[in-house]
């Protein structure tokens, strides 16, 4: 069956239109996914089992003794600094929080240039390994544990307010 030449525009107009829209409900739909299995990992691995490696290529474990923020970040993601950054200003007014800052896909010379020496609390790991592990769908992206070892937040990409931010505003209503 053939299209009359004077509906042809129309028709691929109507064509394209329709691809836009698969395409755009695809991309959607994969990322949900995406996320979704990365929660579904984060449910089944515990803070132990997680690995690390410092600057030096030594394994790091975290021991969940006190709530822990682990922030995987790049150097190459411009948002990921303005998180990090934002990440190290509440640390210096909650001391009493752990924080992994955990670099993902990077050198560890660039990334060392944004370690905290002498910050309690404070450790600056290669990520790479549990990122992939993980298969946490983008940086910036941030992992709340409990003491116990429990995921509390998760938050990926850049939001209004950082996830911990809301331990803080948990703290000051106990308080």
């Amino acid at each position: 069956m053939r299209i009359d030449p004077k509906f042809f525009n129309h028709f691929m107009i109507a064509v394209a239109v329709f691809c836009i829209i698969a395409i755009a409900f695809a991309s959607f739909r994969y990322i949900d996914k995406q996320e979704q299995r990365f929660l579904n990992r984060l449910d089944q691995s515990s803070l132990n089992e997680l690995v690390f490696t410092n600057t030096l290529g030594d394994t790091v474990n975290i021991a969940p003794e006190r709530t822990v923020v682990i922030l995987f970040w790049a150097t190459w993601s411009d948002r990921s600094l303005d998180t990090l950054n934002d990440l190290y200003h509440w640390h210096d007014a909650h001391p009493q929080f752990e924080v992994v800052s955990a670099y993902v896909k990077d050198a560890a010379e660039l990334a060392s240039v944004h370690d905290r020496p002498g910050t309690d609390h404070f450790t600056l790991v290669d990520g790479t390994g549990a990122y992939q592990e993980l298969r946490v769908p983008g940086v910036p992206a941030a992992i709340v544990f409990s003491a116990g070892g429990d995921v509390l937040h998760t938050q990926v990409g850049t939001k209004e307010k950082p996830v911990w931010r809301e331990l803080s505003s948990r703290d000051k209503l106990h308080e």
